[in-house]
């Protein structure tokens, strides 16, 4: 008997903290788990895969971040400098002959929607190269004259989830795989982090010149 109450005395606190060990080392399994089978914690691509011409982009990066965290955070970004933006914004351009709101969204869409394929490509290894695009020639025929701010960040959207969808199937051994576009070797898993940082370098210039 004495050995039973000396026993029960404090096992209220030992049980709390088996109980609280045991949560946090069910959430490490689940997020090994995840990362694991839907890459979402996919590492970052070495500087031998991707080209000079991408550091722009590399370099936005912030320093610690996750594909998907960044994409998603991106999205948010968008959506709180764009979704409440009256639809007379949308031409405004902060100097004669630089993009319109709209057509700087018509652009992020355009690029992301290019990336997406490349890597799609490249993650069903086929080794036909690709070609590059001009971003110039493209808005020349990227008319959004009768498109709302609404209506291209729906479609952003679309493109968004997209990608998304194809980070999360996209398996360790997809992410490393290589391809050609653009006369450059780019791998999988560059192309996801050049889509973040695309994005995060265009939204720090609407920030600087379009905001200020």
């Amino acid at each position: 008997m004495r050995f039973v109450k000396k026993l029960g005395q404090g096992t209220e606190k030992y049980l709390f903290i088996m109980l609280f060990i045991l949560f946090i080392l069910k959430k490490y399994a689940i997020s090994i788990y995840i990362c694991a089978t839907n890459q979402l914690c996919m590492k970052r691509p070495k500087k031998d895969e991707y080209a000079p011409f991408h550091n722009t982009y590399i370099q936005a990066l912030p320093a610690r971040g996750t594909a998907l965290a960044l994409l998603k955070s991106t999205w948010k970004e968008t959506i709180e400098l764009f979704g409440a933006m009256p639809e007379e914004q949308g031409d405004f351009t902060y100097e004669p002959g630089k993009w319109t709101n709209k057509q700087l969204l018509i652009h992020l869409i355009d690029t992301e929607r290019v990336f997406a394929f490349r890597l799609f490509w490249f993650m069903r290894g086929d080794r036909a190269p690709l070609p590059g695009f001009n971003q110039d020639f493209w808005m020349e025929y990227a008319d959004v004259s009768n498109r709302t701010i609404k209506d291209l960040l729906k479609e952003f959207k679309l493109v968004r989830d997209h990608t998304l969808l194809l980070l999360k199937y996209c398996s360790e051994e997809q992410s490393k795989q290589v391809g050609t576009a653009s006369n450059a070797q780019v791998s999988v898993r560059a192309y996801f982090y050049l889509i973040a940082g695309h994005h995060i370098h265009h939204l720090k210039v609407y920030r600087e010149r379009y905001l200020s």
